[in-house]
């Protein structure tokens, strides 16, 4: 099976208005990682004018503008992206979100590029194996913290896929075996290992 871990990071939620500003994608194949694709991407004076204030915060364009100078735009990198997800089951963290901001950033391109349409979202394996064991949201950052895990370089799309990737190898196939250590992890304090 491949499996591509996709993560984007965007100019806002509405996929028809805002831009991919960032996209890693990392490669499974057989459970080993055989590829990885991160850029950040320039997006255009139209797309920033359209640009959501909170989410250009969020994700460290608004600090660091600068950071995206040298950056392909998305035209350079599409090609690239259906590359790396041809053949794959998509997951991610709300991974129905980076597909449609993908799909729509081919099509404001015309770039006919596909978008896989087999998906597992993480969100749902959180809910499955985590909520049992106490989680009470479902967001990155509370998973972050509800297994110990660091949250530096949240919100970028390096870092993100690297969780989610990890969340995926911990939860995917979970049985009764992975919820009993990550119930011993949390008792004991410590951090949990995928």
């Amino acid at each position: 099976m491949r499996y591509a871990i996709v993560d984007t990071e965007t100019t806002g939620l509405d996929p028809d208005r805002a831009a991919i500003l960032e996209i890693c994608v990392v490669v499974l194949e057989g459970g080993r990682r055989v590829d990885r694709f991160w850029s950040r991407i320039r997006p255009t004076e139209e797309e920033l004018a359209m640009a959501e204030p909170k989410a250009l915060e969020v994700n460290g364009y608004a600090a660091r503008p600068e950071a995206w100078d040298d950056a392909p735009t998305f035209g350079e990198v599409a090609e690239k992206i259906a590359a790396v997800l041809d053949g794959s089951v998509a997951v991610g963290h709300n991974v129905q979100f980076d597909l449609a901001m993908i799909r729509a950033s081919f099509r404001r391109h015309g770039f006919a590029g596909r978008v896989p349409y087999r998906a597992v979202d993480t969100i749902t394996l959180a809910f499955e194996h985590l909520f049992p064991l106490g989680l009470r949201s479902s967001s990155m950052d509370k998973i972050r913290r509800f297994l110990g895990w660091s949250a530096w370089g949240a919100h970028t799309a390096a870092q993100d896929v690297e969780d989610t990737l990890a969340l995926f190898q911990l939860l995917y196939r979970a049985g009764w075996w992975t919820r009993a250590r990550i119930r011993l992890a949390r008792w004991a304090g410590w951090r949990v290992a995928v």
